[in-house]
């Protein structure tokens, strides 16, 4: 028996796994149909975009079955590769073989925010999975063997924590398949479901009830697997809110276990080896409601986590009237403290020119219920009080709302403050994000593990491996898919400008000397006519405009 299950992304609330990210979903399918019996050289991992590279689809139809995954909730743009359209699921849905989809995508298909998520017909698909397509996974080999559906069948059987642990590190193998690899960043559960009686008038992650915690020896067990097959670049993000893993309820908030927080990032620290250990999702109620627990658990993770971490709040709005009107979690004052708490646990530097350990991040939200002008100028005062004071924050998200069936904002009729979001997200652009970016990423500062991703003409856009990490443009065409130590040289309204280091200066181009501070491209074009030099004291007492970056030269 051959399967192939193809990653269409998902881009949840709480899961990521667009490139370089990979989700969950795909490895516990992966993982559950070895459980169920079927070998690892049997079972096949392709990517939504290693389809698109293919001419003939129609190739698919030598698998025995098909698993599909895919889904976006909270759409944004997209680096690493682009979510699966209507119109390739419609044209999977014609293949002439056995296919199973899940995911998000069962429950509605969007592909920008401010547009209404529409449910996709799936009737070409023989089992849709409105339940967990990993467990209907585990039971595969028995239920193919009696595949007589005369029409689809639904599977809405829900999966526990303790099965999860059981499948999770089966599936490893998988990610030696992705486009990305080794650079890849597998995304790890603590936990899925809300904590909330009642939630926030957008989000999804209503949809998978009360939280159900995965045990600490599951994930680590998960983690090592995942390092035997060469992964290196984790985060700790499918779950809503970080703090909340293994808290106990007390009406209405949860109340943390900073001992469980500390002893899982420790376990996963000790595991060695690892590049990137980074966390998303936390819930500035919770620090709010439980300060001391909250900085205890922050402590830990700012101790074991990797350079380059972003704790990220969602506080939509900074109007608290909207707030309510649509259910949401922390007030202005509460993220505001939450805010700096993160910067006193976080806010310093291991390596001397190296990115903080771990800063806060903001969500903003365009297109809640209630919303006036008012609303936006409300956000403008909140983010001039952070400046105010000193905070530094790792990135600044603002999306449009994606209206999902289900969630109590897809009852809004229309939104009709279009143009106050766009006049506020260019003002953050210009105003917050330049400054803030020269202050967390100042010149000189060299941000390692970055992968490049894309080209844009002679330029390189790259991305370290982390948590909302920042576009870095190089000036030259680098090799793809592979990582670099990248030095800051300047800053763009939302990237940086860099150059791999340490820089051979007897083979660097001219562009990538130039890209130095302080260095003209005649003095770049002076450097090339007198090269090769023998060493890096040589090159300086020709070229003292360099000593400032001597650190990273070669020869």
């Amino acid at each position: 028996m051959k399967v192939a299950i193809i990653d269409g992304y998902v881009d949840e609330p709480a899961c990521l796994g667009v490139p370089p990210y990979i989700s969950p979903y795909p490895r516990y399918v992966a993982g559950a149909l070895v459980y169920s019996g079927i070998s690892e050289d049997s079972i096949f991992y392709l990517t939504i975009d290693d389809l698109r590279k293919k001419e003939n689809w129609e190739e698919l139809e030598e698998f025995d079955a098909l698993f599909v995954i895919g889904g976006v909730s909270v759409p944004g743009r997209y680096l690493g590769g682009e979510p699966i359209t209507p119109a390739e699921l419609e044209r999977i849905s014609k293949l002439k073989t056995f296919k199973v989809i899940g995911g998000p995508i069962v429950k509605g298909i969007g592909r920008k925010g401010g547009t209404r998520a529409e449910r996709f017909a799936l009737s070409g698909f023989d089992v849709i999975c409105e339940g967990d397509i990993e467990l209907f996974a585990s039971y595969f080999t028995s239920i193919f063997e009696d595949k007589n559906f005369s029409e689809s069948f639904v599977f809405s059987e829900k999966r526990t924590p303790e099965f999860v642990d059981k499948i999770a590190k089966l599936g490893s193998f998988i990610v030696r398949s992705h486009f990305y690899y080794p650079n890849v960043i597998c995304e790890i559960e603590t936990y899925r479901g809300c904590e909330r009686f009642s939630h926030c008038s957008f989000c999804t992650e209503r949809f998978y009830g009360f939280p159900s915690f995965r045990s600490i020896r599951g994930i680590v067990e998960e983690i090592s697997s995942l390092l035997k097959e060469g992964v290196k670049h984790f985060r700790i993000g499918r779950q809503p809110n970080l703090l909340g893993y293994m808290s106990k309820y007390s009406f209405p908030f949860s109340i943390p276990s900073p001992e469980s927080i500390c002893k899982l990032f420790k376990e996963i620290a000790d595991l060695g080896e690892i590049k990137t250990l980074h966390i998303d999702n936390v819930n500035a109620i919770t620090i709010g409601a439980f300060p001391k627990e909250s900085e205890l658990a922050l402590r830990c993770i700012a101790e074991w986590d990797t350079e380059g971490d972003t704790a990220p709040f969602g506080l939509e709005t900074a109007d608290e009237n909207v707030a309510k009107l649509n259910n949401l979690k922390a007030s202005p004052r509460v993220v505001e403290f939450a805010v700096r708490l993160v910067n006193e646990v976080g806010g310093y530097k291991v390596r001397e020119n190296g990115t903080f350990k771990l800063l806060p991040g903001l969500n903003f939200l365009g297109g809640l219920r209630g919303e006036t002008k008012e609303t936006y100028r409300k956000n403008m005062d909140f983010l001039k009080r952070i400046l105010d004071k000193g905070y530094l924050l790792k990135r600044i998200n603002i999306r449009q709302v994606l209206y999902f069936p289900g969630t109590e904002v897809s009852r809004t009729k229309k939104w009709k403050l279009k143009k106050e979001f766009e006049r506020f997200k260019n003002w953050v652009r210009e105003e917050i994000d330049r400054r803030m970016i020269k202050e967390v990423y100042p010149v000189y500062t060299v941000i390692e593990n970055v992968v490049a991703e894309k080209h844009d003409g002679e330029t390189t856009l790259a991305r370290p491996l982390g948590s909302y990490p920042i576009t870095v443009r190089i000036p030259e065409k680098l090799e793809l898919f592979k990582t670099y130590n990248i030095l800051v040289v300047g800053h763009r309204e939302r990237s940086v400008e860099g150059i791999p280091v340490p820089l051979n200066v007897n083979l660097a181009s001219q562009k990538l000397l130039s890209a130095v501070p302080g260095v003209s491209r005649k003095l770049a074009g002076e450097v090339i006519i007198k090269r090769p030099f023998k060493t890096i004291k040589d090159f300086l007492s020709e070229f003292p405009q360099f000593c400032k970056v001597r650190r990273y030269l070669k020869v």
